[in-house]
Order: structure tokens, then C-alpha cells, then sequence
């Protein structure tokens, strides 16, 4: 079994930290121990010196939180996640694609499709560019940059493509 130090994974995942219990190391150093709970389970957290310090008030916060951090595997014992960064979920920024491909099918799109396209498109403004793959399967595609047609590409406007265009019909690109 590899026993891990916690700094040479990286994983994020997110929950409510409970039943924290504050000890001293045999070096005279605060660490923290408890657990991460989410509508999944619980998993056991550490909260080593080094990390403590930095995080002493975040590791009490009782709203959900942001954990990155790695994981601990010792032999005989259930995996323990590491903490090396708490953020509050409410201020948790995620990262967006910056650029997309939409398919847009032929033999499905209407000309409601396209306004509904048009009007989600400047209702969610935002950094990514769009390129449309517009194309009539076993005929042609054509590729079209939608200039001025940058979006902020979240879960519900991928999800809102994907009820206009089709399951699948959105690609990250970058």
C-alpha cells in the first residue's frame, strides 16, 4: 500500500466538517482531526501543524466547504483526507471553459431552436467563445465562429443547449 503525505496528491471535494477535535502534536504543535460529511457519506479529515496554522478559523466554519487537499492510505485503516485548503462553498470559484463547440443537426433545428439559441446567448454573456458545428449527418458540416456570441458557458446554460440541440451537443474545447 503507498502511504501518502497529503502534499502530493491534489483532489477537491466539498461537505460539512463535523465532530472536530483539536490535539497537540509530541512537538508541542496544534493539528486537527474530524470528518467531511455530504449527502454521500463521511470520509475522516486531518488538519496537520503546518496546514492548522493557516486555517485554524476556516476549520471551525460550520457551512459547507471547499476542501483541497490529499489523501492519507495506511494499511488496515479506512483513507483519510488530508487539508490543505478550506473555502467556503458560497465563495468557491469554479472554473469555466473558455472556449465551446455546439452541434447544431439540421434534421432537428428549427428556426425556434436558433432564436431560443440566440436569446439564451445574450441572456448569459460572459468570456468563452462559441463555435457552431452546424451540420445535416451523412451530408455536410460547416464550422462557424459565432463572433460576439461569448457566453458564460455553467451547468445550466450547457444544460439548456443540450434541451435545444441535443444530449452531447456541447464540447469544451478549451
Amino acid at each position: 500500500m503507498k502511504r501518502s503525505t497529503g502534499k502530493d496528491e491534489n483532489i477537491t471535494t466539498a461537505g460539512l466538517i463535523g465532530n472536530l477535535r483539536v490535539a497537540k502534536s509530541k512537538r508541542g504543535e496544534l493539528w486537527a482531526q474530524g470528518s467531511l460529511e455530504d449527502m454521500f457519506g463521511k470520509v475522516e479529515l486531518l488538519v496537520f501543524p503546518e496546514a492548522y496554522r493557516k486555517l485554524v478559523e476556516k476549520v471551525k466554519l460550520e457551512v459547507p466547504v471547499l476542501i483541497r487537499g490529499g489523501v492519507r492510505i495506511e494499511e488496515g485503516a479506512n483513507a483519510k483526507l488530508t487539508v490543505n485548503e478550506i473555502t467556503p462553498l458560497d465563495e468557491a470559484k469554479v472554473p469555466l471553459p473558455k472556449a465551446l463547440r455546439i452541434r447544431v443537426p439540421l434534421e432537428s433545428a428549427t428556426e425556434d431552436t436558433v432564436s431560443a439559441l440566440h436569446a439564451l446567448f445574450h441572456e448569459r454573456k460572459g468570456e468563452a467563445k462559441v463555435l457552431f458545428d452546424v451540420e445535416r449527418q451523412g451530408d455536410f458540416m460547416v464550422v462557424m465562429e459565432a463572433e460576439g456570441y461569448n457566453v458564460m458557458p455553467d451547468r445550466s446554460f450547457i444544460g439548456r443547449v443540450e434541451e435545444l440541440c441535443g444530449r452531447g451537443s456541447v464540447r469544451v474545447i478549451s
